[in-house]
């Protein structure tokens, strides 16, 4: 059931829009790049850190549960919109907002998934914590355009979760985060070269 909500949310935000040009390249472009530095590795290895740090709760699944929750609440599009906000507005609505899905959603998952799925708020903290700082310098190139491809890669990455937890496929989702990135770096690149070319 926690498979179907989670391809329900990811299907949702696919809908809802975006370029799909910029979809794939950003794609394309982030597996390379998380393939190369190896972030699902990493998260799994901070995982299997904190399972050992944290035996006597004698969760055999920590990393797993741990991986999948954080990348469920870093991907959505709440996180980067929220930020956007908080770091330029000052207004953390959003934020609020996410928390209680989160923590729902969290609690739900970590019934299939373990404790493991609890201690994504740390990670969840330090991502949208930095996000939120940056929104500042970034924020001249996150118009709503760009922030609706970074929320529809969000959207498809939250799909690989649900196929994941319906245990159809094993994509390593966490190298494909830095997919999320892609729509402001594609557009400034494109900006870069139409003002050469003028």
């Amino acid at each position: 059931g926690l498979g179907l909500c989670v391809l329900y949310i990811g299907v949702s935000g696919v809908v809802a829009g975006g370029s799909i040009l910029i979809l794939v390249l950003s794609v394309t472009l982030g597996a390379a790049a998380g393939e190369l530095i190896d972030l699902d590795g990493k998260l799994l290895g901070l995982g299997g850190v904190l399972q050992k740090k944290l035996a006597f709760l004698g969760s055999d699944g920590f990393a797993e549960g741990f991986v999948a929750a954080t990348l469920f609440v870093c991907a959505g599009a709440m996180s980067i919109v929220g930020a956007v906000e908080s770091g330029t507005q000052g207004t953390y609505n959003t934020f609020l907002a996410k928390t209680m899905i989160d923590t729902a959603a969290i609690f739900v998952m970590a019934t299939s998934k373990g404790i493991g799925c609890g201690f994504s708020a740390v990670v969840a903290l330090v991502y949208q914590g930095l996000l939120t700082l940056f929104a500042v310098f970034i924020s001249g190139f996150l118009d709503s355009t760009v922030i609706a491809e970074m929320s529809q890669i969000g959207a498809v990455l939250i799909l690989g979760i649900a196929l994941n937890t319906l245990q159809i496929t094993r994509i390593r989702i966490g190298n494909l985060i830095l997919s999320i990135f892609m729509p402001p770096l594609l557009h400034g690149a494109a900006a870069l070269v139409q003002g050469l070319l003028q």
